[in-house]
């Protein structure tokens, strides 16, 4: 193996978020009676997904906090759909609702278990605590997982060197030498969180792009791929 570590994303990378997310957002709107004519489901996921996308960008740059967003997010969504309810029961059943929707990405599965004991993997993800363990416990992958960062715990998100040295930190015993003398892989589908996180700690990326986005940003992955598969052409 060309690396001691890989390191990876968790939603939208091993885990299909999107699909999720979906799923779970229909249930709770649903739930609280917020679905009906003339406004659709997609016209309104859409609306929330922005907000919710910006507020975790401010997450990420220290301007708000995990505790003010989640609840933020669903204010802001009902506000500006015109909708009332009250946006903290509306989080906590969306969190209770989102860990029992786990799907996995394309290849995810056959990957994980296929590197299993060949190379520690690691997730690093900007995600709630108790949401992303109970995730990853419905996922099937967690047998092949060494360790689970979650920047809710450590106190630091991806981009920010922290989250990553706070990882390195963690792995010192495991890989019996200084994470210094070590070779990482990061692997995930958000260049603004993922690849600069890995640039600003002087590390080798992988983007996931299954989507073919065009990278308009002055961030350079070291290589990019279209499915989990290609990973191993570079292992």
């Amino acid at each position: 193996m060309k690396y001691d570590v890989l390191l990876f994303d968790a939603d939208d990378t091993l885990l299909d978020f999107k699909k999720s997310e979906r799923i779970t957002f229909d249930i709770v709107l649903n739930k609280h009676g917020l679905i009906g004519e003339p406004v659709q489901l997609d016209q309104l996921i859409e609306s929330y997904k922005s907000i919710n996308s910006l507020l975790w960008s401010q997450e990420a740059q220290g301007l708000v906090t995990k505790d003010f967003l989640k609840i933020e997010r669903f204010k802001q969504f009902l506000e500006t759909n015109n909708l009332f309810a009250d946006p903290a029961l509306l989080s906590e059943d969306y969190l209770e609702t989102l860990p029992s929707q786990v799907f996995l990405t394309e290849g995810a599965f056959e990957l994980v278990s296929g590197l299993h004991g060949k190379i520690p993997i690691v997730i690093i993800t900007n995600g709630v605590g108790n949401v992303q363990y109970k995730r990853f416990s419905q996922s099937g992958l967690n047998p092949f997982i060494e360790m689970m960062i979650i920047s809710e715990e450590c106190g630091f998100s991806k981009p920010d060197k922290r989250i990553f040295d706070y990882t390195f930190n963690r792995l010192r015993e495991k890989l019996k030498k200084n994470p210094s003398e070590s070779k990482f892989l990061m692997i995930g589908d958000k260049l603004e969180t993922d690849i600069l996180g890995a640039q600003n700690c002087e590390i080798d990326s992988c983007w996931y792009n299954p989507d073919k986005i065009i990278n308009s940003t002055t961030i350079a992955p070291t290589f990019e791929i279209q499915s989990l598969s290609e990973l191993l052409n570079y292992l």
